[in-house]
């Protein structure tokens, strides 16, 4: 696979990440939310990993950690994002892993709208 393919699959799967955060939140379940963080968390994280292969063409990292992964990046905006990466990236854990009371508290329809709309920016500024 080329460097352009490789960014081309990890550019379609963030983009598809996006939509099922999108189909999941319009469901208005609320048993749903805490996966729309997980999967805004998951575009999050193939985008910056397309940036990462497009800038320093070499495989992404195995990580999860979005400000990991940033950090190795030269574009200064994206590593502005540590506390909105560092919540999210909590969030995706706890979506997972998280008690009912993180749920009841966390995972809403809010926060994920709230979560959503970020996601969008920054896959719009990261992704060209």
């Amino acid at each position: 696979m080329t460097q352009e393919e490789a960014v081309s699959h990890w550019r379609k799967r963030a983009r598809a990440e996006m939509k099922a955060a999108q189909a999941l939140f319009e469901k208005q379940d609320s048993e749903l939310y805490g996966e729309v963080l997980f999967h805004c968390h998951l575009a999050l994280e193939l985008a910056l990993k397309a940036a990462y292969i497009r800038e320093k063409n070499a495989a992404a990292p195995f990580t999860h950690d979005l400000n990991e992964i940033a950090d190795a990046l030269r574009e200064e905006s994206i590593k502005f994002e540590r506390e909105a990466f560092e919540e999210i990236t909590e969030f995706a854990i706890l979506s997972r892993y998280g008690d009912e009371e993180w749920h009841a508290s966390h995972a809403t329809r809010e926060k994920a709208e709230e979560w959503l709309s970020k996601t969008q920016k920054f896959i719009f500024n990261i992704l060209p």
